[in-house]
């Protein structure tokens, strides 16, 4: 039995042919479809739901921010308001990353207090 997973380009890369290789998923289910979404980090996991409880944020979109850059750097660019960093996304517009820093600034800000 197989399953296709959606992953970033950096995860891909970690993967070799014939090898075993932990990858940590997001199932997502909707009414007219399911997908599996996979990350080589339960950081890079948190980050992509974090993404999604953003309004305009799909999955694809999500997949595309996380697999841009670091986590940490995506962290810190929305709690310094620098939305340049997440508009070099393909999919992001101007809008949508002021949204992004909009929502997640505060809970950026309070899980890098916690951690």
């Amino acid at each position: 039995m197989g399953y296709q997973v959606f992953a970033g380009p950096g995860t891909l890369a970690a993967v070799r042919e014939g090898s075993r290789f932990k990858v940590h998923t997001y199932h997502l289910v909707r009414e007219d479809q399911q997908a599996l979404y996979g990350f080589r980090s339960p950081e890079e996991l948190a980050f992509f739901e974090l993404l999604l409880t953003v309004t305009g944020v799909g999955p694809k979109v999500a997949l595309a921010i996380v697999s841009s850059r670091p986590v940490t750097d995506l962290q810190l660019a929305i709690f310094q308001g620098d939305e340049a960093v997440l508009t070099a996304v393909s999919g992001v517009g101007k809008r949508l990353g002021a949204r992004i820093v909009l929502e997640l600034k505060e809970k950026v800000a309070a899980a890098s207090a916690a951690a």
